[in-house]
Parts: structure tokens; C-alpha cells; sequence
């Protein structure tokens, strides 16, 4: 299920969704006493990092890991798991438990296990899931057609990580082998965000809502309860 949540600036929608996945975590640290994060790379949720970095969390207490990974190593300009730690581990934040997908395995296929066992060690289900959504109807690494994809969106399969292999297209660039959060583990989160921006993406989703339903994200849409966030 989606509920819009609509703004008039960026600003605005960042403030909110800086609320909310605030009032997440913290309610996840008063109940189990840690909180578990999920975050997308990117260059929208930038500024939301940006003021969460200097939220006054318990972030001693708080896992921040990836919603998805290319398969490329650290020092690749294109990495979430650096994109993460530059733009979030700062401040007050500094002080978060940061946890990749990338291994040393050349493929993610021969690596999925090895980063199931790792996520297993996080505080499931995820008190906050951060998504973006691409062009295509993608959402984390659940691309149209990839590889894996079956998989990685069943509802049966309650792993934390799937692999996959996209098929190339202008919005997955050279990197087509992928490491993804599953539906289900995306679906079972408390709180879960789409974040937007721009008139083209918020067609994308309507579309997809309406008669692409096809798409991954309108199939995750049938999964879980999203919220989502959107500006001009």
C-alpha cells in the first residue's frame, strides 16, 4: 500500500522524513534497544543524511546498512557503502554501527551467503528502510528483468539479501551485478520510505501504481506499506 506524503520544496520533505525516521529508530531503541537502518545511495537522500547526521539520537545504538550494493569495490567512485560513510558518518552520527554488503567474492551470487550470514547480525526487522526509485520502475537493486529477480521478490524468501544481475539499460551504467535487501525483508521494516523528487519519478510511480504493475516497485507496493515522500 502507498500514502502520499507531498511537499512544496525539498527542504520540506526532508525535515519530515528526518522526523519520521527519527521517531522510527527511537522507537525500535525503547523497544529492543537497538534500532537497525537501511539507507540507499544516491544523490537525493544526500541532504537527509545530511540532517541526520545531527539528529541527537542514541546512535551508539543504532545499525546503519545498505538497501543495495553495486558490486564494485570501495575505492569505485559508484559505491554506496563509501557514498554512505562520507555522506552519514559524520557528527553525531559518527558514532553509528556502519555495515556493507561488498565482500571479496567476484561475484555477488558466490558472496550471498556470506552477506546474509553478516545481516543477520543486525536488529531485524529494520526499524527504517530509506528507498529511492529509479526511471526504469527499479527500486533498491530489483531491476525489470534482472537476473535473480524472482528470487530476490518472492514472499517466501525471508533471507535478508538477495544477488542480482541487471540487464544493461542507461540506468544501471557498467555495473550490472547487484546486492539487494529482499521484498520481504523490505516489507517486514516498520517504516518504510520512498524517497522522490521531480514531476518525472512521481509519473514513473503512478504508472507503475495504475497499469505498469509489472514493474518492481509496484509489485513491492503490493508487499509493504510505503510511504512516500515527494517533492518538485
Amino acid at each position: 500500500m502507498i500514502t502520499w506524503c507531498t511537499f512544496e520544496t525539498r527542504a520540506e520533505m526532508v525535515d519530515a522524513l528526518e522526523e519520521d525516521t527519527s521517531e522510527a529508530l527511537m522507537r525500535a531503541i525503547k523497544k529492543q534497544g537497538r534500532a537497525a537502518w537501511a539507507v540507499s545511495g544516491g544523490s537525493t537522500p544526500k541532504p537527509l543524511f545530511e540532517a541526520m547526521a545531527e539528529a541527537p539520537l542514541a546512535w551508539e545504538d543504532i545499525q546503519v546498512a545498505l538497501v543495495d550494493e553495486r558490486w564494485v569495490e570501495t575505492d569505485h567512485p559508484r559505491s554506496n557503502e563509501t557514498f554512505m560513510r562520507n555522506a552519514l558518518a559524520q557528527k553525531l552520527a559518527a558514532e553509528a554501527h556502519f555495515l556493507g554488503m561488498k565482500t571479496k567474492h567476484a561475484n555477488p551470487f558466490d558472496a550471498v551467503a556470506d552477506v546474509n550470514k553478516r545481516y543477520s547480525g543486525l536488529s531485524l526487522p529494520f526499524a527504517s528502510v530509506l528507498l529511492g526509485m529509479g526511471p526504469d520502475g527499479h527500486t533498491a537493486s530489483l531491476f525489470p528483468e534482472a537476473e535473480g529477480l524472482e528470487d530476490a521478490m518472492a514472499t517466501t524468501n525471508m533471507s535478508p539479501c538477495a544477488a542480482l544481475k541487471a540487464k544493461r539499460s542507461d540506468v544501471t551504467g557498467d555495473e550490472l551485478d547487484r546486492m539487494s535487501l529482499t521484498a520481504a525483508t523490505i516489507a517486514a521494516a516498520q517504516h518504510v520510505a520512498l524517497m522522490i523528487t521531480g514531476l518525472e519519478k512521481k509519473q514513473v510511480l503512478e504508472r507503475a501504481l495504475a497499469t505498469e504493475t509489472h514493474l518492481p516497485i509496484a509489485r513491492l507496493a503490493q508487499m509493504a506499506d510505503i510511504t512516500v515522500y515527494w517533492a518538485p
